[in-house]
């Protein structure tokens, strides 16, 4: 919601213009209009002095000849015309001796114009007025005076079309500027949807990025998204921090456990070891017992032995320090991966594809987040995708500020991976771990269009600098 104390600067933008154009027409349909009525007063003046000039020749009608009398009254193309008056002269038998009546000049247009005007508006009929001319010693002539209202329609019709002919220019014009003067002021919308559209893909650097709006509206708009870019950075940051909490007392918990699974029942195991020692001492005379002796000795060191895996699996990078190198996660890897052939008793054949310098190093966190997502991933597979082959890839060739994570095997696939997420741990698991380095877990089918379409688990893990 835009803040009332501001005033709105894209009505002002669009309309600008606009309003220019709309009084540009009116005033052109106003000079229109007075240029029309010069005319029509310049009209109406020479028509009337036609007319009087006309009486005062019929005035003079008994002093001339007939040819002379017709000759005066006809119509002379340098003459005034009669404005909407027709003027006529018959003699005494009827015949037409003048009809002082100016041709029509005007288009198709506007006599269709007037043609319809007469169909829709007839108007009342307008007698004619007639007089007789005396002639001396012969029969009197007749004239006719005659209105004529298509003249009329006609000049109307004229000065309609031409008023409407402004009025449609002024119009397109408008709605050109209108148009132009909408593209230029939305025209930042464009990059501004492109950095939403980037917003939602999860780059929150669009909004902080994005630059300052050349209306108040929309910059009311972009700095409401730069407040949420900011806020959202702050959120994922705060979020992220809070997933290496949450991993760091998982891995504390896991400490804890390993110690007390060291110092208790490791103390423990040993003494039973060393009683079935002294038990196997005391009774060699008795052959009897000696087997079960044996087995208990035997299964004290089979518990120690699945201990000692325990514990290794609650800390893989005990004692490694703070920097990890490669060659050690990729051991690490390898004996994950190895625990799992043998505990498959060969079905699941695991491969391991590390394409990275051996000496390099990466941070504790990281590394057992890596050893993490494997470990999880590897179980998911063994469990639920009934596969027969599995391929963990870890690629950091260049040791940039990314490193490249996957897990793929042969199984039966994964229809609904956002219903895997909601349901379970163990991907959410992975997810978690990999969005607290900046990446994002990708769930996609490792042969798709096949009968088994296995699936494909990888990110892209930041790398912290050193």
């Amino acid at each position: 919601m835009s803040d009332p104390r501001v005033p709105l600067d894209l009505p002002r933008r669009v309309m600008r213009r606009a309003l220019a154009v709309a009084a540009i027409t009116v005033l052109a349909a106003l000079a229109l209009g007075l240029a029309r009525t010069n005319a029509d007063i310049d009209s109406e003046v020479n028509a009337a002095v036609s007319l009087a000039a006309t009486m005062e020749r019929l005035s003079r009608a008994g002093e001339l000849s007939d040819a002379q009398l017709v000759a005066l009254l006809a119509w002379r193309g340098e003459e005034t015309p009669l404005r909407h008056l027709s003027l006529s002269l018959r003699d005494a038998t009827g015949r037409l001796l003048v009809g002082r009546l100016p041709p029509s000049s005007a288009s198709p247009m506007i006599e269709r114009l007037v043609d319809w005007h007469r169909r829709w508006r007839p108007g009342a009929a307008i007698e004619p007025v007639t007089w007789t001319l005396e002639r001396p010693g012969k029969p009197p002539w007749i004239l006719t005076l005659a209105a004529q209202p298509d003249s009329e329609r006609r000049e109307a019709a004229i000065y309609l079309a031409s008023l409407l002919g402004v009025l449609l220019a002024g119009l397109v014009v408008m709605m050109v500027v209108m148009g132009w003067n909408v593209r230029s002021a939305f025209r930042p919308l464009q990059g501004m949807l492109a950095a939403i559209g980037r917003i939602q893909a999860g780059d929150t650097a669009a909004a902080r990025a994005m630059p300052t709006m050349p209306i108040g509206e929309l910059e009311q708009i972009a700095a409401a998204l730069r407040s949420l870019g900011a806020a959202l950075d702050a959120a994922q940051a705060e979020r992220r921090l809070l997933g290496h909490k949450v991993q760091s007392l998982q891995e504390e918990e896991r400490m804890r456990l390993a110690r007390e699974l060291h110092d208790e029942f490791g103390q423990r195991l040993t003494a039973i070891r060393v009683d079935a020692a002294w038990l196997a001492q005391r009774l060699k005379d008795l052959p009897d017992v000696q087997p079960v002796v044996q087995g208990m000795s035997e299964q004290c060191a089979a518990i120690q032995s699945d201990v000692r895996n325990l514990l290794a699996r609650l800390q893989p990078l005990a004692g490694a320090g703070e920097a990890i190198t490669v060659a050690t996660l990729a051991e690490l890897l390898g004996g994950l991966a190895d625990g799992w052939r043998r505990s498959a008793s060969g079905a699941l054949r695991v491969h391991l594809d590390i394409d990275a310098p051996a000496q390099r190093t990466l941070p504790h966190d990281l590394a057992l987040a890596l050893y993490r997502i494997s470990q999880e991933a590897l179980t998911n597979v063994a469990r639920h995708a009934q596969a027969s082959e599995v391929r963990l890839s870890l690629r950091w060739p260049d040791g940039g500020d990314a490193i490249e994570w996957s897990v793929a095997d042969d199984g039966i696939g994964l229809p609904d991976g956002d219903a895997a997420l909601r349901r379970g741990n163990g991907l959410a698991g992975i997810k978690e771990r990999v969005w607290a380095f900046g990446g994002d877990l990708s769930l996609r089918a490792a042969r798709p269009g096949s009968g088994r379409p296995g699936l494909r688990l990888s990110a892209v893990l930041g790398v912290p600098p050193a």
